[in-house]
């Protein structure tokens, strides 16, 4: 019952931050919505009014230039289908000194159109809804949509990816392995805290898993040293492991020594 209570509660708290939960959310968020629209205004040629919308912070001395060649990347024809791809803001509170904060959002949308061909509408904007400027706007054509393309599968995956697969299940297992022997030791002095310790991963050795790039970030802690997640709703999936420090000091110190047989004379 508490996992279930856990769950709702997390649903509730994604949705009080105002996150979209399904593809209508997404179409009706400002952020979207303006994407579409600035979409709209790039195929039908209505550049300055784009040009007119650029963030003051943006120089670029050739947009129109820049736009046109977006445009030659659209098909030709209205879109059969539209699919959310990521979907994020930041805002920062107002400074001391009085200064008001700022607000910006990233959106993105996979464009379907006959043939059948697609493309990635992006946009990083700056402002809050209704009073939206583009920092940066791109349109990427792309071979297959991206849910093909990201797909999670072993087909044509290296040896990396295999390992990548391999080791997070075994951090994994032993995090898990040194809570539960914790949890089962007794007169262990500040079990909770060794407990905590033992899901404790240090470092993040990560892959995309469709283009297999590897990053590393040694300032970096982890629960239960292994994380599989994706960005927004279709993006590529990364793998992570931490290397299990907690569970493998816990298991050092407390481990089983063998009892020496005695010897009959």
């Amino acid at each position: 019952m508490r996992i279930y209570s856990l769950i709702f509660f997390i649903a509730m708290l994604l949705q009080g931050c105002g996150i979209p939960q399904s593809p209508d959310e997404f179409d009706k968020t400002p952020e979207a919505e303006f994407l579409k629209a600035t979409v709209n205004r790039l195929v039908s040629n209505e550049h300055t009014a784009i040009e007119s919308m650029m963030d003051p912070r943006v120089q670029q001395s050739d947009i129109k230039q820049a736009l046109e060649q977006l445009r030659s990347l659209v098909p030709v024809g209205a879109p059969t289908h539209l699919e959310p791809v990521a979907w994020n803001f930041v805002k920062t509170a107002s400074t001391m000194s009085g200064s008001g904060g700022s607000r910006s959002a990233n959106v993105a949308i996979e464009y379907t159109y006959p043939g059948p061909k697609w493309v990635v509408a992006s946009a990083s904007l700056s402002g809050e809804p209704g009073q939206f400027r583009i920092v940066s706007f791109n349109v990427e054509p792309i071979a297959a949509p991206l849910s093909k393309l990201n797909a999670f599968t072993l087909k044509g995956k290296s040896a990396a990816h295999y390992l990548f697969v391999l080791l997070p299940t075994i951090t994994c297992i032993i995090s898990v392995y040194a809570f539960v022997r914790c949890l089962r030791t007794k007169g262990l002095k500040r079990k909770w805290l060794w407990s905590l310790f033992t899901l404790v991963g240090v470092g993040a050795f990560s892959m995309n898993w469709t283009n297999g790039a590897i990053f590393m970030n040694i300032l970096h802690f982890n629960f239960l040293s292994a994380t599989y997640m994706r960005s927004g709703w279709i993006g590529p999936w990364v793998i992570t492991f931490s290397i299990p420090v907690g569970a493998l000091v816990f298991l050092w110190k407390h481990r089983i020594t063998a009892t020496p047989a005695l010897e009959v004379a």
